[in-house]
């Protein structure tokens, strides 16, 4: 014999396991030229001659 769940649990049951999207307008992807990088190398580059410029 089934036992019937009460209001309460369907309603968590609801709530957990059917959400909605937050966002139904599907993102843009942008191009590559529109991506920006951080360049990590070049700081490092920067700091490196900063450093030759100091001592000299």
């Amino acid at each position: 014999m089934r036992r019937t769940k009460s209001l309460w649990e369907r309603m968590e049951n609801h709530a957990i396991y059917h959400t909605k999207s937050r966002r139904k307008k599907p993102k843009i992807t942008p191009s590559a030229s529109q991506v920006s990088t951080f360049d990590y190398v070049g700081g490092l580059l920067q700091a490196k001659w900063n450093r030759l410029r100091k001592t000299r």
